[in-house]
């Protein structure tokens, strides 16, 4: 298994999904933690080393070389592969991204 490290920027853009779910949903934070959970369990799949996704398909991160994965349809995650891990660099909810 290779290690997976999460950026503070992803990590803070998954508190503010949290935040999100319960100020402006007005989801459960119970429901909202639960969410969040599902995408760190996602994450950490990412440190399977027969995991394996293609270059994004986004200018942006295709020119900083991540490669891109989709969670539950709604949020991609933009990653760099390592000879020891996995970075996770970045995420976004799909109907913010252009081509």
């Amino acid at each position: 298994m290779r290690k997976v490290i999460i950026s503070d920027i992803v990590q803070q853009r998954i508190k503010e999904l949290e935040c999100y779910l319960v100020d402006e949903l007005k989801l459960s934070e119970e429901a909202a933690l639960k969410r969040s959970r599902r995408m760190r369990i996602y994450i950490a799949s990412l440190g399977n080393p027969m995991t394996f996704h293609a270059l994004c398909r986004f200018k942006r991160w295709r020119a900083l070389g991540y490669r891109c994965t989709v969670f539950e349809k709604s949020w991609v995650f933009a990653y760099e592969i390592f000879d020891n891990g996995v970075i996770i660099r970045d995420m976004s909810h799909t109907a913010t991204l252009l081509e």
